[in-house]
């Protein structure tokens, strides 16, 4: 039984080579895809021929070389004595142990090397093919199990933020019961809120003696004398009631509150501006009647510089405070249903991603 040599080939082409023209002319040469052609041109070694004989495989890489592929020949180890259209092989036997002779008919010497070489074997098409299958099929079923992991740790985290989220609603829900409880309306229960009232009322009295002893609370006093005196002038300049008939300390608690609102005094001075100026004017404002409508009341006039002052000083804070919105603050039951939406898609994408491995470990 004589050697049969293969043609090994592994992606190398000589210099000046043209890869497009090299893959084209192998394609029609070897007779196969181009796609596949394409493959043989990974730097992997293939095995482009098999079962050769020492000439036919000498001539097989002279015409491979001719297009620019540089292979080797490797000896094969198992022989295998192949049947082809165009070479015929008698084998006669000889009795009683006698040797085998082999008897070849070929065509023409000018045509031979051609077929040979245009006329490839069918099996290592087949292998060439079934192996690059295989390696993409390794490739997708490596990145499928890679997705795969990565949505189990995804479905993972996102359980345990669902649970994080819906214990501490379930916390913030019965921390705080609903205590309201129904008391009974008796007359004990009223002389204890009279008792209750009767105590705050002693508290704000000791607070209101604290805030009088305060320098601050001072300062504002003589602010207010000021204003008083220069209001009870105008006042009885053109016959208006005066300060104590309008209320005086409850008047005085209203402009304190609208001067807390601002810098210390700053209110309080711009009083006594309006309150100087209405007191410049008494004689004329005066000799007016109560019907004329240019006769200033010095009430409207505090009342119109309180408010103008107040508009004031909430513009500013809401220009330097803008309100939080309540669709920015953390809402736990939307979350908790974001929580769930996301929970369910990672289940679809891994219901799908394992019933395509399926399909191709069974394939």
């Amino acid at each position: 039984m004589s050697a049969t040599f293969k043609i090994v080939f592994n992606g190398q082409l000589y210099q000046n080579t043209d890869l497009t023209s090299a893959q084209e002319q192998l394609s029609l040469l070897l007779n196969i895809p181009h796609n596949i052609v394409i493959q043989l041109f990974d730097g992997k070694a293939y095995a482009l021929k098999k079962d050769l004989s020492s000439i036919d495989a000498v001539k097989t890489e002279s015409s491979l070389k001719k297009l620019g592929l540089i292979t080797k020949v490797e000896p094969q180890r198992t022989p295998v004595i192949a049947q082809s259209q165009n070479n015929q092989i008698a084998l006669t036997e000889h009795s009683e142990g006698t040797n085998k002779h082999i008897s070849k008919s070929t065509h023409e010497k000018s045509t031979s090397a051609q077929s040979e070489l245009l006329n490839t074997d069918a099996a290592p098409r087949e292998n060439l093919a079934i192996e690059l299958s295989n390696n993409k099929y390794k490739l997708l079923h490596n990145t499928l199990k890679s997705a795969l992991y990565f949505c189990y740790c995804a479905l993972f985290i996102i359980t345990l933020l669902g649970a994080v989220i819906s214990f501490n609603a379930l916390k913030n829900n019965f921390s705080t019961p609903n205590n309201v409880t129904t008391n009974n309306l008796s007359y004990q229960n009223y002389k204890q809120y009279l008792i209750d009232q009767n105590s705050l009322n002693q508290s704000v009295q000791k607070v209101t003696n604290d805030h009088t002893a305060n320098p601050t609370q001072q300062k504002s006093n003589e602010y207010f004398s000021r204003f008083s005196s220069l209001i009870n002038s105008y006042a009885q300049s053109t016959g208006q009631a005066d300060i104590k008939t309008m209320g005086g300390d409850k008047l005085q608690q209203h402009l304190q509150e609208i001067d807390d609102l601002g810098p210390k005094n700053e209110f309080w001075q711009q009083l006594i501006q309006l309150s100087k100026s209405l007191d410049k004017d008494k004689h004329a404002i005066g000799m007016l009647n109560n019907t004329d409508p240019a006769k200033v009341q010095w009430i409207n006039a505090v009342d119109w510089i309180s408010q103008s002052y107040i508009r004031q000083h909430q513009n500013s804070q809401t220009t330097n405070n803008p309100p939080v919105s309540t669709d920015e603050q953390s809402n736990p039951i939307l979350n908790l249903t974001l929580l769930i939406s996301m929970l369910s898609l990672f289940s679809i994408f891994i219901i799908a991603i394992k019933m395509k491995l399926r399909a191709i470990r069974n394939s």
